[in-house]
């Protein structure tokens, strides 16, 4: 316990409880409690070690655990079933249905939940047998949609900058039949039925 200003050595101060706010990427925010040394003479305020790293890792890791059934969920109103996800990722049957439950969830599950909730179309590159070729069309045709999705004040943005410019000029002169046949060349994934 500390019994004198870091600052200024004076006896006259107050140890003063606080919140603060710790990300957490995908998932709510974890408050964390903290404490702090305000010395009354020399007005500094001194912020203390109120929990250990490990403590405060334990509590962002069990927030981003919370997180996983709600990101798969989202990964399901995409269209994507937990069963069509297991064969795609090669994961053994039911294991989505125990992430969903808080129970096996990994660092790795957690991160492999956010990828798919965030472009839950890796799960067709996951089915093409991660195809390089087939990704990139893939991420692509994503990057296009949304481009054609913002106001064409951001669209005019994307278009003049050289990183977009192919993607953009794709967005504006493609039709949505002609983005369909690039995708349709690469060898669709059999799906098997359970």
């Amino acid at each position: 316990m500390i019994t004198k200003c870091p600052v200024c050595d004076s006896e006259n101060i107050e140890i003063k409880k606080d919140f603060r706010t710790l990300i957490v990427p995908l998932a709510e925010p974890v408050q964390q409690e903290i404490s702090i040394c305000h010395c009354k003479d020399c007005m500094s305020d001194i912020l203390l070690d109120s929990e250990s790293k490990k403590v405060v890792q334990s509590r962002i890791l069990e927030r981003a655990k919370e997180s996983v059934p709600t990101l798969l969920k989202k990964v399901n109103e995409c269209g994507y079933s937990d069963s069509r996800l297991e064969r795609a990722l090669g994961l053994a049957p039911h294991t989505i249905n125990r992430w969903k439950q808080g129970t096996q969830v990994s660092a790795a599950a957690i991160a492999l939940s956010r990828f798919v909730s965030i472009l839950p179309e890796l799960t067709l590159v996951a089915e093409a047998g991660f195809d390089e070729s087939y990704a990139r069309a893939a991420i692509l045709k994503k990057t296009v949609d949304k481009i054609k999705a913002v106001d064409s004040s951001v669209r005019s943005f994307y278009l003049n900058t050289d990183v977009f410019k192919a993607a953009g000029i794709m967005a504006i002169n493609n039709a949505a039949s002609n983005e369909k046949a690039e995708l349709s060349s690469f060898a669709q994934p059999a799906l098997m039925e359970v």
